[in-house]
């Protein structure tokens, strides 16, 4: 299988969750879509899709409903990936470098490292972190390889709309307790609930199509004192699945 890696890193955990905003751009989840006709690795929030470099995926790895490696290739277009899953793929967990961006003497959010922006003092490297049920899967297990992700309780393409069932939020297999996470990150990213002494969060499958759940945590910035392109690390987790109409004759 074709395995995208650079040394990934564990950082300390803050104990609380930001709702993205509109002047967020690094606030953005990562999630599998259709995209004209084609599977496409989307970054956005909400009803907004962004364009980002694809050479910043970090890792891509393929799963069959055993949660056996899986051969699966990333393409890449101008500015997305996107697969050409195989019919033994199920889950596809993602890790995308999504870059830095740097506040000005103005304000403004300028997507370059602070040591490449006069007069900013804060800067953000942004990172996504992604597990995605394309397919169903003959029992959930956690992502060995994902440093952060939501676990479902049961396999999410299995649900029908309206159905309610638990997530729990990981940190190196360790739960994360009362953080908010956006239940509905397509269409109500800015309402969150809140994560349970064990990490556990009940959401609602709330669409026939594709559901996205989500958080964005500030972490510290890993390279702290070894380079100035950032102040702080953020991350974004997101979970996602597909429900797929039944088909009528």
């Amino acid at each position: 299988m074709k395995r995208i890696s650079q040394k990934l890193f564990s950082v300390l955990l803050a104990t609380s969750c930001i709702i993205s905003t509109p002047i967020s751009s690094f606030a953005h989840g990562a999630w599998f879509a259709q995209r004209t006709d084609r599977t496409q690795l989307v970054v956005g929030e909400g009803w907004k899709d962004n364009g980002y470099d694809p050479n910043g995926l970090l890792m891509m790895n393929a799963y069959s409903a055993q949660y056996n490696f899986t051969a699966l290739e990333p393409q890449k277009g101008d500015n997305y990936l996107y697969i050409n899953p195989t019919d033994d793929v199920s889950v596809v967990d993602v890790i995308l470098d999504y870059g830095y961006w740097s506040n000005n003497a103005e304000g403004k959010w300028i997507p370059k490292p602070m040591d490449e922006v006069e007069g900013s003092t804060i800067g953000t490297h942004a990172l996504k972190y992604s597990v995605n049920y394309l397919k169903s899967v003959d029992n959930v297990q956690p992502m060995l390889d994902m440093p952060y992700q939501f676990v479902p309780s049961a396999d999410p393409t299995k649900l029908n709309v309206g159905d309610v069932f638990a997530v729990q939020l990981l940190h190196e297999g360790q739960p994360m307790a009362n953080v908010d996470i956006i239940p509905d990150v397509m269409n109500h990213h800015t309402v969150t609930t809140k994560t349970d002494a064990n990490g556990f969060a009940y959401v609602t499958a709330v669409n026939g199509g594709t559901n996205v759940i989500g958080c964005e945590m500030v972490v510290p910035y890993e390279n702290e004192g070894k380079d100035k392109k950032a102040t702080r690390s953020k991350v974004f987790v997101s979970l996602s699945y597909t429900l797929y109409p039944e088909e009528t004759d």
